[in-house]
């Protein structure tokens, strides 16, 4: 089963590498694998399985959302459930929103201090 993360006008991007280049240049980050400190798409899938373990989700199911190819004898003999599947994106939902409230909450200390 196909999922689309990135989303426009309710429907998947068609051309993302350019869409995120073109997102990139319009908001002055610096974009390309070529260039000194230069956004990547990959840098999103490497900063969400960071966060992933950050939360606790067990690797196998870090590996399995993100659509990593289990190794080893676990490509033959894990097969977990698609609740388990849903359980553990809940737990990085769920860190996640934690993480985010937090950083408002830093964001109107620092505002109020300035006013």
């Amino acid at each position: 089963m196909m999922i689309h993360v990135f989303l426009y006008l309710g429907g998947p991007i068609k051309r993302l590498q350019k869409s995120v280049k073109r997102a990139c240049k319009d908001a002055g980050i610096i974009y390309g694998r070529q260039r000194a400190d230069g956004f990547i798409l990959h840098d999103i899938r490497r900063t969400v399985k960071t966060n992933m373990l950050e939360a606790a989700v067990d690797k196998t199911y870090r590996d399995l959302i993100l659509g990593h190819i289990l190794q080893g004898m676990d490509r033959h003999y894990v097969k977990p459930k698609e609740d388990r599947l849903t359980t553990a994106m809940a737990r990085y939902w769920t860190w996640l929103e934690a993480k985010i409230r937090n950083v408002d909450q830093t964001v109107d200390q620092v505002a109020n201090l300035k006013s």
